[in-house]
């Protein structure tokens, strides 16, 4: 008998080179060598940002079989064999665990996998929903990765809108070495399927995006909306070296999915995220390195809003912010500043923009100059015509805003791998996407 079978994985990223998508590619083409059929593609899911103990990425990921009842044990002695011998476990930090759900996935593992998008877990509560949902959780170092792999397992990204990304990784050999990518085929590419990929590049700085920098195997990985999107824009890049595998993950990159949860001020804690809505309170700030400080007041009290340089265009876009300007700012809470905490803007949208109203100096009424003071009390004189009045004022004049009613974004170098891009992506039919049709032989990339 046929049953679905979740294997959740997560931590076996370190600076010695290890990567948890490789993990579960190993395992994904592994188990389909092998004659098992897949119910998806392979997940990579994006969690809680904000947690100071993550990796950059913060991903856990799950792949889903159609497993005979006697094969069950076999494929997750396979799983395990699999984690360990891609996990460099003497690397600090790296706390590799695998986690296995038989049949439906339960909505008590579904609510707190949205709970790992926005708020701080504890190995404890994912040991107790593991219990009550008949997961079983084998922790092969520390136990911290056993949160991540079952919330991998409990995403979303069956039922709600999702995004693909197309992932090379290099060979053996070649790994801790420059990669090897041809920058001026990415420009073209870009050019060619924008509408259905996102950040190839940082328009603001002219940076290639699609590759890492670090030690890990990936040699580039390419995000779209559709598996066919990513997979006609990979072949039109071109690679200066061998290729050792191929695969195309469902993801919830993009989606800003961390950032769904409404929040007020005053319960705002270290490490969760999400969206307040509320008033700016006072003139924004720029403080030394070129970051943007306001305060924002919703109907609970007051937080401080950070926007730091490196959001470019964000940041430039924050300091316009006027006090009784309304907005929905969007990110998250790394830690507290003199016992408060302060929201690190990923992301805001203007709702309601105030005047902009300023003194200047009226125009003469004989000749049409301008006029300037002529000191306290003093009253004022044309420039032009000298023409004096001690009982005229300043006027007040309404200024443009350089600022609109839309969201402001920070350029691509910038998002997190969750924030949602400003392009639109073209209307995407509902589908049903064939996991095997898209399958990918690594000779045919080479």
């Amino acid at each position: 008998m046929l049953t679905e079978l979740h294997i959740g994985i997560d931590d076996t990223d370190s600076q010695k080179g290890g990567c948890t998508t490789y993990t579960a590619t190993v395992l994904f083409q592994d188990l389909i060598e092998r004659g098992f059929k897949p119910s998806d593609f392979p997940w990579l899911v994006r969690l809680n940002p904000n947690i100071p103990w993550k990796t950059r990425g913060n991903g856990a990921l799950a792949v889903h079989f159609f497993v005979d009842e006697e094969q069950i044990e076999n494929v997750q002695r396979l799983a395990i064999e699999t984690v360990e011998r891609t996990t460099v476990a003497s690397a600090r930090g790296t706390d590799p665990a695998v986690a296995f759900l038989k049949g439906q996935v339960p909505r008590t593992l579904r609510e707190y996998s949205t709970r790992a998008l926005h708020d701080v877990l504890s190995v404890r509560e994912a040991r107790v929903v593991a219990a009550k949902v008949g997961a079983e959780v084998h922790a092969l170092v520390g136990v911290r990765g056993i949160i991540g792999s079952l919330a991998a397992i409990g995403a979303s990204l069956n039922s709600v809108k999702n995004t693909f990304e197309i992932i090379a990784y290099r060979t053996r050999e070649n790994l801790g070495t420059p990669r090897h990518i041809d920058h001026e085929s990415v420009k073209l590419m870009d050019a060619k399927h924008g509408n259905g990929t996102f950040n190839n590049l940082d328009p603001e700085s002219g940076r290639v995006l699609v590759s890492p920098h670090g030690p890990d195997p990936v040699l580039l990985g390419i995000r779209g909306y559709r598996p066919q999107d990513v997979l006609s824009a990979f072949n039109e890049v071109q690679l200066g070296e061998e290729v050792e595998r191929v695969v195309i993950f469902r993801t919830n990159q993009g989606t800003d999915a961390h950032l769904r949860k409404r929040r007020r001020a005053v319960d705002l804690k270290p490490h969760q995220s999400g969206a307040l809505t509320g008033r700016v309170e006072d003139v924004p700030r720029v403080v030394r390195g070129g970051h943007v400080i306001f305060r924002l007041r919703d109907d609970s009290g007051l937080i401080d809003c950070a926007v730091y340089r490196p959001t470019g265009s964000l940041a430039m876009a924050a300091r316009d912010l006027l006090p009784s300007d309304r907005v929905r700012v969007c990110g998250g809470v790394r830690g507290l500043r003199q016992g408060r905490p302060t929201l690190n803007v990923e992301k805001f949208e203007v709702l309601r923009l105030v005047e902009k109203v300023e003194d200047a100096n009226p125009i003469c009424s004989d000749c049409g100059g301008r006029c300037e003071s002529m000191g306290r009390g003093q009253g004022l004189r044309c420039k032009k015509c000298g023409q004096r009045d001690e009982y005229v004022s300043k006027i007040q004049v309404r200024q443009q805003r350089h600022l609109q009613s839309t969201i402001y974004v920070p350029p691509p170098r910038a998002r997190r791998h969750l924030t949602m891009p400003d392009s639109k992506p073209r209307n995407i039919s509902n589908e049903y996407l064939r996991v095997e049709d898209f399958q990918l032989r690594v000779e045919d990339f080479n």
